[in-house]
């Protein structure tokens, strides 16, 4: 397969997102031109215009009155248009639709003022139209839409500068749809709206990776072939087949398939841009050449008519996938020829007009009246269920809206013909036209939705439940209860039903998550698992970390016997995509009974445990943190606060290196448990549901160990506090096993043990006891190890650490911090460092009010600090701060204050404040007490009275560069002065405070949080290093439903008016 490489597939993304643009512009205007919004038609209109004016508005209709739909359908089929002509024309594939004589784009323009079109490319996709009508519908409005020149010139550009060698590669079709996406795809995300209708197809698709693709059809359909005829040369070329000890598939023989390729039927229900079917054309058709002794063409053509269907929800997609499938055909068949259409089409098409207009389309036939009545029914939700929609379901038709009705009696391949007869009574463009092409397409699905074919290969669309609108999920709760956890799996249950076997590319989480343990016993008694894949985070190129968790199944849809054998290869442990394809064909497949794994637990698929060792779950139980639902407001770094006091508690989470203490870098607004946050949360979810929230409770002053839930299950103790839902505790019965635990969980055979039975990106803490443990083995290790350590930590991002300079990672950062007063949570009362404390919480870095350099006194505290202190000592303090300045006021200048925004999470502790110059003014100061009174002694004491005069002494005395930095003191002091005054853009605002509630000018709360309180002064740039920082719309939505915006600004007197209807002063 040639591939795209990944700067040829950055270019075709950003061309393809230009043309996306430029495309539903030009669209936009050409539409508004016609009229088709307008309920009058405009006078200017010609005959042929209101034609297709009409159409458009048939077609709007159609698509529910929505204007941007018809608008994104019409961009779509004029780029697409221009595109696969480019495709044909670079591949020598662009004919001619009357001589069928191949064409040049130069011959196009040639011929374009004879056919009266305005250039080369125009001639070339209207050629393209005609060489592909069961792609392409010429009388469909939205291709005979013309653009003004500006718009069809900006597309032309946009394909002229894609170079030729693109439309080469083998997945360029299927880049095409997920770049044309992109951006809808992430408007949709960024919404947090529930996913449906048109929504759909753009956030849960996602191209197949090669490898994947022919890993599920050798292993399946190549299996199958490999064990009629192994000697065949075709079976060479199956690089991903895997074969057992005994030299036969590792999959099987597949004894229930036909005995002749011709009658094997292969069908992709969730086809895309066509990836699986381009594939299984190119087995199948070989095949069939193979044993029925016919030429290429002639194989592929059987194969169209007789083999292979494809169905998606997507129109695009099942016109991409057409098109691949087409474009494959001729490059590999001896060139362009006629072919028949593909069984291809589209199952989500929605109806969206009623009844009667529909029964019209019958012009009286009972036998098409009766079958569109039964479409109307089965197809009017089809936008939102697509391939889901079963047609041989038994329900009546006049129950609840989604209802069925049995159709075994309705021949759908009959309807097709009876439906075209009607549509040609009726002619034209007109509304019964469109309405008749839809029900076509409709009565196609219908058909292949009915029928039952050998092998269903596919990749599900991806979507969790949370995400899906309540009528999606109330069908699929009806129709795959057992499967309905989310979408991928309710696709998988639907794919049970429509084929034999089944070889799809599904997430991971159904295989052992408890919610689809029904679903997994049903399948393990019922459906005979051949091949399971284990793939894991970071199987597709396209996707960085560990979003989508995959594996790859290859299953029976016929009951196992008590020995079936269970072919199981883990490649979860490579993190690379392209190390996972290798791996698929060199990793041992081991044999599994299946039958085992109803013994694992929760039947979780999972090789079953070697003995019957003892479950963690017999000696220690195990919560979940807390919830909040608005971290941003609720959770904070406990150095934002001057105190963990007045209502914080601590707070503990997952640690990112297994240590004993870790994770303690967090405060939570706990109030007792019985305050803001306990409030919010029953608002959210209802009084007496907060427990689904408020969790690990009950083990508050107990010891245990804290398991990070994702990833590598990385540990730390448990000392009793609060947690957050990344973490959950172990905590055992009897406090004396903790060493015995603690050994266990810090062990790399923990880990393993519970990735066998749970791979998820994020595994439930019930899951962490599900594992064995063998308490002897394990405290006898304990005891060799020794005694636990004591809470302890030299991490000042630690609440545990005692704020010593001497005994830290971070010496430099400690000191600094004691210098303006910081105090940690666990610091001693009182040390020989308190007398260095400055006053107000000020240190500037020159001289200023005859206070020393912040330099020198930062270093007089570390020589106190040290048991010995030479310069030697001191260049080891800067190296270890990562430092290559000679000195310590050079770094203090420099490098402090972005060294310590990194360290402290961006949320610093201590500001510095400068104007701009590197022998300008400039000051640390501590955050906490950095209250109206102190910015105003800043303000108009150290740099207005003090430095601001120096500099005027200094200009009088013609000292060089004085102007220029008393400039700089007085541009700074006018920002601090905005800043105290509080108008916007300098003012803080605080989104889950009332308006009267928002501070007027520099009044900040700490509990506020140092991202919101640093806001004006990140605004007005006095700052001394950028760092991350945002304001940007936090996650998720308030319990009234409201955004939870950031990025707002007050004005005084907007505050002033909100106090005054208050009632405030």
């Amino acid at each position: 397969m040639r591939a795209l490489p990944a700067k040829d597939r950055k270019r075709l993304e950003s061309a393809v997102l230009a043309a996306r643009r430029v495309s539903e512009s030009a669209c936009r205007a050409a539409i508004d031109m016609l009229g088709v919004f307008a309920d009058k038609r405009p006078d200017h209109l010609g005959s042929e215009q209101a034609a297709l004016r009409n159409g458009l508005r048939a077609r709007w209709r159609q698509l529910g009155l929505d204007r941007e739909l018809l608008v994104a359908e019409c961009a779509y089929e004029q780029w697409h248009r221009l595109l696969f002509a480019r495709f044909l024309a670079e591949n020598n594939l662009l004919l001619h639709p009357q001589y069928e004589a191949p064409v040049t784009l130069s011959d196009c323009e040639e011929l374009a003022a004879d056919l009266r079109e305005p250039d080369a490319w125009a001639v070339a996709a209207r050629f393209a139209s005609e060489i592909l009508p069961g792609i392409f519908r010429l009388a469909d409005p939205c291709v005979r839409l013309r653009l003004a020149p500006e718009g069809r010139h900006a597309l032309e550009e946009i394909l002229d500068g894609l170079p030729a060698e693109m439309f080469a590669a083998d997945d360029a079709l299927g880049w095409v749809y997920q770049f044309w996406q992109k951006n809808k795809k992430d408007e949709v995300n960024a919404s947090e709206r529930k996913i449906g209708g048109a929504d759909l197809g753009p956030v849960t698709q996602l191209f197949t990776e090669n490898y994947m693709v022919r890993f599920l059809l050798e292993n399946s359909l190549g299996a199958w072939w490999a064990a009629r005829y192994p000697d065949s040369p075709l079976v060479k070329g199956f690089d991903y087949l895997r074969f057992a000890d005994d030299g036969q598939p590792a999959a099987g023989s597949f004894e229930g398939w036909p005995e002749r390729v011709a009658e094997v039927t292969v069908m992709d229900p969730c086809c895309g841009s066509g990836h699986f079917l381009v594939e299984a054309f190119s087995m199948l058709s070989q095949m069939r050449a193979e044993e029925e002794g016919l030429s290429v063409a002639d194989s592929q053509d059987a194969v169209l008519c007789d083999n292979l269907y494809g169905l998606d929800i997507d129109p695009r997609c099942v016109q991409i996938a057409m098109f691949a499938v087409v474009l494959q055909a001729w490059k590999t068949g001896g060139g362009w020829r006629r072919l028949n259409t593909p069984n291809i089409a589209c199952s989500g098409l929605p109806v969206k007009a009623s009844i009667n207009e529909w029964n019209e389309l019958a012009g009286g036939d009972g036998r098409i009246e009766g079958a569109l009545s039964r479409l109307h029914v089965l197809f009017r939700d089809a936008d939102s269920l697509g391939s889901l929609i079963d047609p041989l379901r038994m329900t009546s038709i006049g129950a609840q809206r989604g209802s069925q009705q049995s159709l075994l009696e309705i021949d759908w391949s009959q309807l097709a013909p009876l439906l075209s007869a009607a549509m040609t009574l009726e002619g034209g463009e007109n509304e019964a036209s469109v309405l008749g092409t839809s029900a076509l397409g409709i009565a196609a699905a219908a058909e292949y939705l009915s029928r039952s074919f050998t092998l269903i290969a596919t990749n599900v669309p991806y979507s969790s439940r949370v995400s899906l609108t309540p009528q999606i999920l109330g069908y699929i709760d009806s129709s795959h209860a057992d499967a309905a956890g989310d979408l991928a799996t309710t696709f998988l249950d639907r794919s049970m039903a429509l084929g034999y076997t089944v070889a799809i590319v599904s997430p991971q989480n159904w295989l052992y998550q408890p919610w689809y343990k029904r679903f997994r016993q049903r399948l393990l008694q019922k459906a005979s698992w051949r091949l399971l894949a284990r793939l894991g985070a970071g199987a597709f190129k396209q996707i960085s970390g560990e979003v989508v968790n995959v594996a790859l199944i290859v299953v029976d849809n016929v009951r196992p016997s008590d020995s079936h054998l269970l072919g199981y290869v883990d490649v979860q442990e490579f993190g690379a995509a392209d190390v996972k394809d290798g791996s698929l064909k060199s990793e041992q497949v081991s044999e599994l009974l299946q039958g085992d794994m109803l013994n694992n637990p929760d039947a979780r698929i999972a090789r079953p445990a070697a003995d019957a060792t003892p479950l963690l779950a017999e000696r220690a139980d195990s919560a979940q943190g807390i919830c909040t639902g608005d971290y941003a407001r609720f959770g904070r770094n406990f150095w934002e606060l001057d105190r963990i006091n007045n209502g914080w508690a601590r707070q503990q989470s997952t640690v990112s290196t297994p240590k004993a203490y870790g994770g303690r870098e967090w405060v939570l607004l706990w109030q007792g448990g019985n305050g803001e946050l306990q409030e919010h949360v029953r608002l959210r979810l209802g009084a007496g549901r907060e427990g689904s929230w408020i969790r690990g409770i009950e083990f508050l002053e107990r010891r245990g160990v804290v398991v990070s839930q994702s990833g590598d299950l990385k540990v730390t103790l448990y000392t009793g506090d609060l947690l957050d839902n990344n973490a959950a505790v172990i905590v055992p019965f009897d406090e004396e096993l903790l060493p015995a635990l603690w050994a266990y969980c810090s062990s790399p055979e923990y880990r393993l043990n519970v990735r066998n039975i749970d791979s998820a990106l994020k595994v439930t803490n019930k899951t962490l006891l599900k594992v064995p443990f063998d308490e002897a083995r394990w405290r006898k290790v304990a005891n060799e190890v020794g005694p636990l350590p004591a809470p302890w930590s030299d991490d000042p991002t630690q609440w545990l650490f005692a704020g010593r300079p001497d005994q830290s990672t971070a010496s430099l950062q400690v000191a600094v911090g004691r210098l303006l007063g910081y105090r940690w949570p666990d610091q001693a009362e009182s040390d020989e460092l308190d007398s260095f404390v400055d006053n107000d919480g000020i240190a500037c870095i020159p001289a200023v009010a005859g206070e020393a350099r912040a330099s020198d006194r930062v270093q007089q505290l570390l020589a106190t600090a040290y048991d010995s202190w030479s310069p030697a000592t001191l260049k080891g303090i800067l190296e270890q701060a990562g430092s290559k300045k000679p000195n310590l006021a050079e770094w203090l200048r420099d490098e402090f204050f972005k060294q310590h925004c990194a360290l402290f999470g961006n949320r610093p502790f201590i500001w510095h404040i400068w104007d701009g110059l590197k022998d300008g003014f400039s000051a640390l100061v501590n955050y906490h007490r950095l209250d109206r009174k102190t910015l105003a002694k800043l303000t108009y004491s150290y740099l207005g009275q003090d430095w601001v005069e120096r500099l005027r002494a200094e200009i009088r005395d013609e000292v060089a560069g004085a102007e220029a930095r008393l400039a700089a003191a007085l541009e700074l002091k006018r920002k601090l002065e905005l800043i105290l005054d509080g108008e916007q853009p300098y003012d803080i605002y605080v989104r889950w405070k009332a308006p009267h509630e928002q501070p007027m000018g520099w009044e900040p709360d700490l509990n506020d949080g140092v991202r919101l309180n640093i806001r004006p002064f990140v605004t007005a740039g006095v700052l001394r290093t950028p760092f991350n920082i945002h304001w940007k719309k936090d996650r998720g939505k308030d319990p009234d439903g409201s955004e939870r915006l950031n990025d707002i600004h007050m004005s005084v007197a907007e505050k002033q008016e909100a106090r005054k209807r208050a009632g405030l002063p």
